[in-house]
């Protein structure tokens, strides 16, 4: 029989009342919120040793939904025409303190290019997620993770509330780092870098992008990834691969490499366009013929194992970090295969404990899912 973590950690203890915010000193027993440097600025440093799927921050937000939205539109109007305004702005209408609006600037604006503007602030820090319809929140302490393409920290939401969890065991003194953006999966490193400075202007600098390692390997594992994801949308529908995004990141990737940007970008050799159109057509017709090979096996063992080893390639890789549709997918089609390896309850006990941990054990998706079993097990 399955049963919720009970040694999860105290919600009440990590969550932050919204009207506390950010200051530089921000800490819990978990990390602290320390400045590295003039480049770097601010980051979060673990203060102990955590275990895997620990719950290490719940926050409130800053500002969220109609309060960004308004902000927005009101400097797209020019009536928060100036750094004063905004201040202005947070207090009057947001209600927000001195102290408050101190903290908020001390957070980074990548997008003003004199004074730091709250539209910038906003932009360059934060969340949405599906579950508000994509509607905007800023949280000043989240806001401290910085970004890898290997992250050891995950995060989610419960309403309005993010919570960040460890990936896997850290080391006191590690940096804790969460993903800023789905690039991470698929992409090679040459892609990735271009696609976060021309979209999210900033130069990635993790461990993963660092130009004096060998990339090959961690990038030949990341198209993998990609290729097992597209497979696994063919045949049994999965959202783990989403077209649209992969053609964004690549027409932002074509663009940056066509300009004067801090980035290396990998110059394919030049072919005739005789030759490279041949080369397409053949490669398309493989991919037909392996489609249709593909959709003749029942769903079942065969998309069990895809998944094993999309779970294998991205737990080597450190981009397990939204692990959550996967295991999902993974007790979906063991459930309608009837049998499976690993079976339906491996899949079911791991899809419960990570949710219980990303999105609380009293989130109406972990109650569900709950009740969801004690009928199918």
């Amino acid at each position: 029989m399955l049963t919720i973590n009970s040694a999860i950690d105290c919600h009440d203890c990590l969550l932050q009342t919204e009207s506390v915010a950010f200051d530089a000193s921000a800490t819990n027993e978990y990390f602290s919120v320390t400045w590295f440097s003039d480049w770097e600025g601010y980051g979060c440093v673990a203060l102990k040793d955590i275990d895997k799927h620990t719950l290490i921050h719940v926050e409130k937000p800053f500002l969220k939904g109609r309060q960004i939205d308004q902000a927005i539109d009101l400097h797209n109007s020019g009536d928060l025409e100036s750094h004063l305004d905004d201040k202005e702005y947070l207090k009057n209408t947001c209600g927000k303190s001195k102290k408050d609006i101190d903290n908020l600037w001390q957070l980074h604006d990548q997008y003003s290019s004199s004074s730091k503007r709250l539209w910038g602030i906003i932009s360059s820090n934060s969340f949405s997620n599906q579950d508000k319809d994509y509607a905007k929140r800023l949280y000043l302490t989240t806001s401290r993770f910085n970004h890898s393409c290997s992250p050891n920290c995950g995060y989610d939401f419960d309403d309005w509330n993010i919570r960040i969890y460890s990936l896997r065991k850290i080391k006191a003194g590690e940096t804790l780092c969460i993903s800023y953006s789905d690039v991470i999966y698929f992409f090679p490193r040459d892609v990735r870098r271009s696609y976060l400075i021309g979209a999210m202007r900033f130069e990635c600098a993790c461990t993963r992008c660092d130009v004096a390692t060998d990339s090959a390997v961690s990038d030949e594992n990341r198209k993998r990834l990609k290729k097992i994801a597209a497979e696994l949308k063919h045949r049994v529908n999965s959202t783990l691969y989403n077209a649209e995004f992969c053609m964004q990141v690549g027409e932002v990737a074509k663009r940056m490499s066509s300009k004067d940007v801090h980035i290396e970008l990998k110059i394919l050799p030049s072919t005739s366009s005789t030759k490279q159109q041949q080369r397409q057509l053949e490669l398309l017709r493989e991919k037909v013929r392996l489609r249709k090979l593909s959709k003749t096996i029942p769903t079942g063992q065969h998309d069990i194992d895809l998944i094993v080893e999309y779970i294998n390639i991205a737990e080597r890789e450190k981009v397990d970090f939204d692990m959550l549709p996967v295991y999902r997918l993974a007790y979906d089609v063991a459930l309608e295969a009837g049998t499976s390896v690993p079976p339906k309850e491996y899949w079911a006990q791991r899809y419960l404990e990570l949710i219980t941990c990303a999105k609380g054990p009293d989130h109406p998706e972990t109650l569900r899912f709950v009740k969801e079993i004690s009928v199918g097990l």
